[in-house]
């Protein structure tokens, strides 16, 4: 089973990456780096779209695991949802947040 300190631990480095992301994003969207050409152009556009992409998956990514530690206080951590059932310990290494059953994710 997936402890609490590795889920602390995983929430910590999606944080940095959060910041280190919204200042990228930040960088962006000035403009700054706009190149001479509308191939450079369309290259910087591409990397802030990327930056702005990664910055709402981690964000996601970072809800999704504070839900993990709250079910972890509550004693229903590595249960599935929908037929109560234990998650598989491998489903849980690979998707610490998982909050159904390898057959039950299918159903989403």
């Amino acid at each position: 089973m997936i402890s609490q300190k590795l889920l602390k631990s995983l929430k910590k480095a999606i944080k940095f990456d959060i910041k280190r992301l919204e200042g990228e994003v930040k960088e962006y969207r000035k403009f700054k780096h706009l190149g001479t050409t509308n191939e450079d152009n369309a290259l910087e556009f591409e990397a802030f779209e990327e930056s702005l992409s990664l910055s709402k998956l981690a964000e996601k990514e970072l809800k999704e695991l504070k839900k993990a530690l709250e079910r972890i206080e509550e004693g229903k951590y590595g249960i599935c949802k929908k037929c109560s059932g234990v998650i598989e310990a491998g489903r849980l290494k690979v998707y610490p947040a998982a909050t159904t059953c390898a057959t039950h994710a299918k159903d989403k």
